[in-house]
């Protein structure tokens, strides 16, 4: 055993003597059989060796080195000056002087008295202890107070704390990646739980709102046509706009959390549900949500015409009806007829003769009309099958009338042979007012209906118009004023003949007429108005159309560009704060303007390409050309004379395309609230003209107004997200003052002040800087940065490679790198505490279960890292 043990102790003292470790005046024997004195010599001899010797700062290595660290890191406490490694420390002011430089909140140093080192060096070597776990070499009584401790036992604590701080650096940079990587970890577990929260609810709605359209069934009554499509309209109101504004918020939602993933190395979600399909049963809900309007429009116009032609219909079947009931009592078809005297067959032949000349034909025509219109009404009419019937009956009836009054007439005409000259002409006149008579009633009756429109858009009143015009003016014109005329001729004859109540009678039958032709005038005056209202009612129905349709365009697009928005985070931030003041102007520091100027080439800006600037040549004047003679030098001036000219037309050209991108850029480029203000003056406009139903679109104010707010809450979202996103990007760059710090070690250790570093260099000015990397590491950095092995590196190539040092990062392999340099120390839930903040800590505590080692108290690295890039 004791051989081995010899063998054991040579090995190690071959070690010593490899590393260049000088040990006199003891051997293998002397540890082995336990001399105190020998052993402890021993081990400061190797404490110098391999923890103080390797200290190196600023060139200076060992003890000197360590003193310099510590001088270096003491620079601003003016009240603490250290000059050895005894009596230096006795007060304890260093110790806590170094804890405060690079630990500020555990002491406050202003508290401090130097008078009472007993306290001072107690509370470093605690701290030390509880929270750098730097074990206590020392006994505060051995320090405290005492003119000269241990020289060899204030230097080991001492680089002990060295060793501490110097990695300080490394440790700060593995916070920063880690609560960066926390920080996107904890964005996109509210993205998706946002996400969650809105797309089942409207994933719901919409299959719910889809079955109930492709099932919804037509009505078939004006009624229910109306009801059904208030309901309709009412449901567009109040019911679909928000869910157009959640559909906005899911769609913004998703995009937001895809392009994060994209941005910062997490792999893209799959959404559930898809977003692809809450944006194909969006789309076909509203197919069928116009399919169903539209129909219900067509049916109720369709309905509306049956109903016109039906009332027509029923008014002038009534008519015939009144009139037959009327002359199937009359005296006149019985079979017994007889004639006691010339007047009384001369009334009933005029009887009949009114009846077979006036009457009979135009009933017939009235008939003959009623059954033309007839054959407009619908058969799925419920009223349709009975008034037909009724048409049927009078047609027979007529038919009846026709074949009895011949044969009256025959015989009535037997027995006024002698009577025909008999008051002729009274006669005559009489019969002119009673056929006057029925035709101004008629008249009257045709011109009251004729302005009761029920089709009041253009075509309905130009053609209820030209009716008016074409049909009953002549109308008018040849049924009565054409027979006024006749009875105005009689007027005089029987006025010649003392007939002054016949004569009465024709004036009151003119007067009528008169204001028969007053009332057509007045109405034709109405037409005139109200087709003025219909061409202004149509002209605003088209604009809100036009206008409209343009808005949902746009929305439509802004949505897109905001889920398709790429490049770095900076142009995607900048793009969305562009996109948001074109469309709102709203205040985002953007002055489109200026931008429009300086690129008026730009499609995206001006939406018209402009052409390539054109190359200047330069001057003759400015190029160099050998000496020729006196004609060659003459011949160059005029070409450069041209080539000048040339110079000019073409920043001329290029100006002038420049002012016209200007112009085309100010034309194109409206915001979108400029477009949404002129639609509600544009509503305002139809609600004052008491337009219901607009017939060029299905779209309504309250929809679009749903989609500007929503589509403006989206740009804003994304902004802010994408704001965040940079300034989460931006924690833990470079500061000025280490990058100053760079530049001072680089000056410090070019010892040759050649402006690169030497192997040598590269490894003393690493160690200056605090870098907590081996010898070999720093071999091994410098290999690979010298890779055209000059056995050099510049200070470029330096600059870089300490930014990659010290500059915190956000990639998986980052936060694995920045574990492995905090999982040295155990890394617990109660470390987090004290290095990370309150909700990242809490972030982590919800999660912590499933993350911690088997003590329950140790975080799992690999699986902390692999969850922090799993959400």
């Amino acid at each position: 055993m004791r051989i081995q043990k010899m063998e054991n102790l040579n090995f190690a003292f071959a070690f010593m003597q490899k590393k260049n470790v000088n040990v006199t005046n003891i051997g293998s024997s002397d540890i082995l059989d336990g001399n105190n004195k020998l052993v402890l010599g021993l081990m400061w001899t190797l404490i110098k060796a391999f923890q103080v010797a390797e200290i190196d700062v600023e060139g200076v290595s060992g003890k000197d080195g360590l003193l310099l660290w510590v001088n270096r890191s003491l620079a601003d406490y003016p009240t603490v000056e250290v000059k050895n490694f005894s009596s230096s420390w006795a007060d304890g002011m260093a110790f806590c002087a170094l804890i405060h430089r690079y630990a500020p909140t555990l002491i406050d140093f202003n508290q401090l008295n130097p008078k009472d080192p007993q306290t001072n060096v107690k509370l470093a070597f605690d701290i030390a202890r509880e929270k750098f776990r730097i074990p206590q070499l020392l006994e505060v009584e051995n320090v405290a107070g005492q003119a000269k401790p241990d020289e060899k036992s204030i230097t080991t604590y001492v680089s002990l704390l060295f060793k501490e701080f110097a990695s300080g650096v490394q440790k700060k940079k593995a916070v920063t990646t880690i609560s960066k990587a926390l920080n996107i970890a904890q964005r996109h577990q509210e993205l998706a739980a946002e996400f969650s929260q809105n797309a089942s609810g409207l994933l719901e709605w919409l299959t719910q709102q889809t079955e109930r359209f492709q099932t919804l069934s037509q009505p078939r009554h004006i009624p229910d046509i109306k009801e059904a499509l208030a309901r309709h309209l009412d449901y567009k109101k109040n019911e679909k706009p928000p869910r157009e504004a959640q559909f906005v918020a899911v769609e913004g939602c998703a995009g937001r959390w895809i392009a994060s993933c994209k941005n910062n190395g997490r792999a893209v979600p799959n959404l559930d549900p898809p977003i692809e399909k809450l944006q194909a049963l969006k789309a076909q809900l509203d197919e069928l949500e116009t399919a169903f309007e539209l129909k219900l429009r067509q049916n109720l116009e369709s309905y509306q015409k049956t109903e016109i032609f039906l009332t027509k219909v029923v008014k002038d079947l009534e008519k015939v009806e009144c009139w037959a009931k009327e002359k199937e009592a009359l005296a006149l078809f019985a079979e017994d007829l007889a004639v006691t005297s010339t007047a009384d067959a001369e009334e009933k032949l005029e009887s009949v003769a009114f009846l077979q000349d006036i009457e009979l034909p135009r009933y017939k025509q009235l008939l003959a009309t009623v059954v033309d219109e007839a054959d407009g009404l619908s058969e799925e009419h419920s009223d349709t099958k009975a008034t037909l019937e009724r048409l049927e009956a009078m047609k027979n009836f007529v038919t009846m009338a026709e074949n009895k009054v011949e044969g009256v007439k025959a015989r009535l005409e037997e027995s006024l042979r002698l009577q025909q000259e008999v008051d002729l002409v009274a006669k005559d006149a009489k019969a002119l007012m009673r056929n006057l008579k029925y035709v101004i009633e008629e008249m009257d009756e045709e011109v009251e209906a004729a302005i009761k429109l029920e089709d009041v858009s253009k075509a309905g009143v130009v053609a209820a118009k030209h009716k008016f015009d074409t049909v009953l003016v002549p109308k008018v014109q040849k049924a009565v004023v054409s027979e006024n005329e006749k009875l105005i001729e009689k007027k005089q004859i029987l006025a010649d003949a003392g007939r002054a109540g016949d004569v009465a009678l024709i004036e009151k039958t003119n007067a009528r007429v008169q204001k028969l032709l007053d009332s057509l005038a007045e109405k034709r005056g109405y037409y005139e108005e109200e087709l003025a209202n219909v061409e202004k009612r149509d002209e605003v129905c088209r604009e809100f159309a036009a206008l409209s349709a343009r808005i949902k365009e746009r929305c439509v697009q802004s949505t897109q560009s905001i889920n398709v928005v790429e490049g770095s985070l900076k142009d995607q931030f900048n793009s969305m704060v562009k996109l948001r003041y074109r469309l709102f102007r709203a205040n985002t520091g953007v002055v489109l303007e200026e931008e429009v100027e300086e690129k008026p080439e730009d499609p995206e800006i001006t939406g018209v390409e402009t052409p390539a600037a054109v190359e200047v040549v330069k001057p003759a004047a400015e190029t160099e050309v050998a000496p020729e003679s006196e004609e060659g030098d003459k011949s160059k001036d005029v070409t450069a004379e041209v080539e000048e000219t040339k110079a000019k037309q073409a920043e001329e050209t290029k100006a002038k395309q420049v002012e016209e991108a200007k112009a085309k850029a100010a034309e194109i480029i409206t915001p979108l609230t400029e477009d949404m203000e002129k639609l509600e003056r544009i509503n305002e406009e139809l609600e004052r003209l008491q337009v219901h139903t607009n017939p060029f679109t299905t779209d309504t104010i309250h929809g679009l107004r749903a989609q500007f707010t929503s589509l403006e809450t989206a740009v804003r979202d994304k902004v802010k997200s994408l704001e965040k996103e940079l300034a989460l990007s931006e924690v833990g760059s470079l500061t000025p003052q280490q990058a100053k710090e760079i530049k001072e070690v680089f000056d410090h250790f070019d010892l040759d002040n050649d402006g690169v570093l030497a192997r040598d260099e590269f490894i003393m000015a690493c160690k200056g800087l605090g870098l907590s990397l081996s010898e070999d590491d720093c071999h091994d950095y410098f290999d690979k940065i010298d890779e055209e092995d000059n056995d050099e590196i510049t200070f470029d190539q330096f600059s870089t490679f300490c930014t990659e040092q010290l500059q915190s990062g956000s990639t998986k392999d980052d936060v694995h790198e920045a574990l492995d340099i905090l999982t040295g120390e155990q890394l617990t839930l109660e470390q987090l505490e004290e290095r990370f903040d309150a909700s990242q800590v809490e972030f982590i505590k919800k999660n912590a279960p499933e993350l911690l080692e088997a003590d329950g108290k140790s975080l799992d690295t690999e699986k902390l890292a692999d969850f922090i890039f799993s959400v």
